[in-house]
C-alpha cells in the first residue's frame, strides 16, 4: 500500500520544491507528498555497506597506513558509512607518482544509486574524497582532494532525516530540528536533484552550534550588513538567548579539485527565538519574539555595514509576561499590507490572540484581537487578490473587509476610551464642557459615543447624552481596481482616458457633536459598536470649552 503512517501526536511542517510537497515532523523520517498524483512516497533506508576489499596495492611496503570507508546513496540521503579497510604503504600518499595507486573493491548494496568514497591518514578521520561512484570499484592514485569540510557519516540518512522544519532558499531545500542530529541543518542538492541530501549529487548537512546549547531551529533567507543575501540560522538557547548565524556558499580550488561547501559565521547579538514559526521577514529585516520580548534585526543610517537588534515591544512590556513560555513554539507570525500579525498563547497553551504590530502607523501595537490561530498564510485567488486566513481547530477562515465586525456571522465588539483629559499640566484647572465632536473617518454602520467626567457634585458622572450614530452608504468607495457596483473603479482607466467614473461615494469625514455644558474637572470618552457591518476610523476627538479658573475640591 502507497503511503504512510504518522505520529498523531507530532506537529506536522510542509514546504514545497517543484511539484513535491515534503512532510515533516521531527520525530517520522522524511516523505514527501507529489501533487500531481496525490501519492505519499516514505523514503526507504538503504543497508549500510560492508568493508572495502583491497585488490590491488600497487604502492606495498609499511610504514603509511591509509584507510578507506563506502556510504551508499539512495534519492535522498547516504547510509552510515562501513567499517574502514586499512593498507599499508611505504609511501606518504602526498608523494605518491607514476603507478602509485590502491584499487579497492565493495558489495552491492540493493536499491542503492551510486556510493561515496572516504579515505583517511588516521583511522577515524576519513574524509570525502569521491562522491557519486556509479561503479562497485575505485582506484586511488593519490590525486583525489580530501574534503576536509565532510568527515564520514556515523547516522543513516537514506530513510530521509527527522527534521522538523524547512524552507526553499534559491530553490535549494534547507532543514533543521532533526531529532538524530540536533546541530545539523540539512541542505539538498543541484537542479533537478533538490531533495538528495547526499554529497552525490550536491547536498549534505553543516553542523552549526556544535558542543553549545543553541540547537538551530530556523532557517530564513535574509542578508549580511551590506545588503548581500544570505542564509541566516536561529538558534534556540536553553538559557534564554539564542544566537544567530550565517551560511555563505563558498569554495576552494585545491590542484585542479575544486571543493564547495558552506562557510558559517556567528553573527553579532545574542538573540534567538523560541518561536521557528512566528519569524517574519519583513521590509529588510527580520521580526520575532524572544525571552525578552519582540525584536527587530536590520541595519541603521548611522550603524552602516552592522546588523542591530532592537526591542520593538517596549509599550506593550508589561503584557509579555502573559505569554506561556513552554508553548511559543507553537506561536506563528505574517506579514501583510504593512502591518506584522503573531498569533500567540496568552495566559494560555494553545494560540489564544493575534498581536498587531502597524508599522505604517510608526510601529504602534494594535489592541489585540481575541482570535485563536494555529497558523496563518495569504492565498491568491484566480482574480489575483490576496486573502489572509488562519487555520484553527481544522477550519479555515478568511479575515475579510467584506464581512465588516462579523466573525463566521456573528457580530462582535469593537471599541475603544481615553483616559482622563484635564484642563492644565497641574491638574487643578477646570473649565465648562460645551461639548466633544469626534471626527469619523468613512463611518459604516452604528456607532456608540459616551463622555464621562468629574463634576463638582459627583467625582464620577455621564455628560450629556449617551449617542448612537448611524452612518448609511450610497455606494461603496471605489479604489485602484475595483468596481463600484455599475461603475468603473480606477484600475479599469487607462492614464490618457476620460470614462465613466464614481460619482458618489462614503463620506470621506463625519463628525458626531455630544452637547455636554457642564463645568468639569476632567472628562474622558469612549465609543464603541456592537453590531455587524460596522467600519471607521477616529481621525479627531475634539473638546469645545471654557475656563473656569483654579479650585481645591476636597
Amino acid at each position: 500500500m502507497t503511503g504512510k503512517y504518522y505520529d498523531a501526536d507530532a506537529e506536522a511542517h510542509y514546504f514545497q520544491v517543484g511539484d513535491k510537497v515534503v512532510i515533516m515532523n521531527g520525530v517520522d523520517n522524511l516523505s514527501y507528498l507529489t501533487i500531481s498524483t496525490a501519492v505519499v512516497t516514505p523514503y526507504v533506508a538503504l543497508s549500510t555497506p560492508s568493508a572495502p576489499t583491497l585488490v590491488i596495492d600497487n604502492v606495498g611496503g609499511s610504514g603509511f597506513n591509509i584507510t578507506y570507508r563506502i556510504t551508499a546513496n539512495s534519492t535522498v540521503g547516504e547510509t552510515a558509512a562501513s567499517n574502514a579497510l586499512t593498507v599499508d604503504v611505504d609511501t606518504d600518499r602526498d608523494l605518491w607518482t607514476g603507478t602509485d595507486s590502491i584499487q579497492i573493491a565493495w558489495s552491492a548494496v540493493t536499491d542503492a544509486q551510486s556510493y561515496n568514497v572516504y579515505m583517511g591518514t588516521v583511522s577515524g578521520f576519513e574524509y570525502l574524497i569521491a562522491s557519486g561512484v556509479s561503479s562497485l570499484g575505485f582506484t586511488d592514485d593519490g590525486t583525489y582532494i580530501q574534503d576536509n569540510t565532510r568527515l564520514y557519516p556515523t547516522t543513516d540518512s537514506t530513510q530521509g532525516p527527522k527534521t522538523s522544519r524547512g524552507a526553499v532558499i534559491n530553490s535549494r531545500a534547507f532543514m533543521v530540528g532533526d531529532a538524530d542530529n540536533p546541530y545539523y541543518v540539512w541542505f539538498g542538492g543541484d537542479f533537478g536533484h533538490e531533495l538528495d541530501f547526499s554529497p552525490a549529487n550536491g547536498g549534505g548537512n553543516q553542523p552549526i552550534g556544535n558542543g553549545t546549547k543553541d540547537l538551530p531551529i530556523a532557517v530564513k533567507v535574509f542578508r549580511d550588513a551590506k545588503g548581500n543575501a544570505q542564509i541566516t540560522v536561529l538558534c534556540q538557547g536553553t538559557n534564554g538567548n539564542g544566537k544567530r548565524f550565517i551560511m555563505t556558499p563558498d569554495s576552494i580550488t585545491l590542484g585542479t579539485t575544486v571543493l564547495t561547501f558552506y562557510s558559517v559565521t556567528e553573527e553579532n547579538g545574542q538573540d534567538g527565538t523560541d518561536s521557528p514559526n512566528a519569524i517574519i521577514p519583513y521590509k529588510d529585516a527580520l521580526w520575532y519574539p524572544s525571552r525578552d520580548g519582540f525584536k527587530t534585526t536590520g541595519t541603521k543610517p548611522q550603524l552602516q555595514n552592522v546588523l542591530t537588534t532592537d526591542r520593538v515591544s517596549n509599550t506593550i512590556q508589561p503584557d509579555m509576561a502573559l505569554l506561556t513560555s513552554s508553548a511559543m513554539a507553537k506561536a506563528v507570525g505574517l506579514g501583510f499590507e504593512g502591518r506584522l500579525y503573531w498569533s500567540l498563547p496568552v495566559s494560555s497553551t494553545t494560540n489564544s490572540q493575534i498581536w498587531v504590530l502597524d508599522l505604517d502607523r510608526k510601529g504602534a501595537w494594535m489592541k489585540p484581537w481575541s482570535i485563536g490561530a494555529d497558523w496563518m498564510w495569504l492565498y491568491n485567488d484566480n482574480d489575483g487578490n490576496t486573502h489572509h486566513l488562519i487555520l484553527q481547530d481544522n477550519v479555515v477562515y478568511d479575515l475579510s473587509r467584506s464581512a465588516l465586525t462579523t466573525d463566521d456571522g456573528v457580530a462582535f465588539l469593537t471599541d475603544g476610551q481615553s483616559g482622563e483629559v484635564y484642563f492644565s499640566k497641574d491638574k487643578r484647572m477646570w473649565a465648562q464642557l460645551l461639548a466633544v465632536v469626534f471626527v469619523l473617518l468613512s463611518p459604516q454602520g452604528d456607532l456608540n459615543f459616551q463622555i464621562t467626567g468629574k463634576t463638582e457634585d459627583n467625582p464620577v458622572q455621564a455628560l450629556g447624552e449617551s449617542t448612537t450614530f448611524s452612518a448609511t452608504v450610497s455606494s461603496e468607495v471605489a479604489g485602484w481596481g475595483e468596481v463600484d457596483r455599475n461603475m468603473v473603479g480606477w484600475g479599469r482607466l487607462a492614464w490618457s482616458e476620460v470614462k465613466i467614473v464614481p460619482t458618489s461615494t462614503a463620506t470621506s469625514t463625519q463628525e458626531v457633536l455630544i452637547e455636554i455644558d457642564e463645568e468639569v474637572s476632567w472628562f474622558s470618552y469612549s465609543w464603541n459598536s456592537t453590531r455587524p457591518g460596522v467600519d471607521y476610523g477616529i481621525s479627531d476627538i475634539v473638546a469645545i470649552y471654557a475656563e473656569t479658573g483654579i479650585k481645591d475640591l476636597a
